[in-house]
């Protein structure tokens, strides 16, 4: 079994990562396997910053 230690390191960085870099990074990649892998992590890391977001009291729709 992989370290959990190791998944959570990578959730870390993806959640600090700039993401238009981490997007572009996606969109530019050739290899279809890392493609979807690269988007997977963009689409956890677009989401916990919504969540920061909506949490925020001060935030308005």
């Amino acid at each position: 079994m992989a370290d959990k230690n190791i998944f959570e390191k990578l959730f870390l960085e993806a959640e600090k990562t700039n993401l238009q870099v981490l997007m572009d990074t996606a969109l530019n990649e050739t290899d279809p396997d890392k493609k979807e892998v690269l988007m997977a992590i963009y689409t956890y890391a677009i989401g916990k910053k919504q969540k920061e977001l909506l949490k925020n009291r001060e935030f308005v729709i």
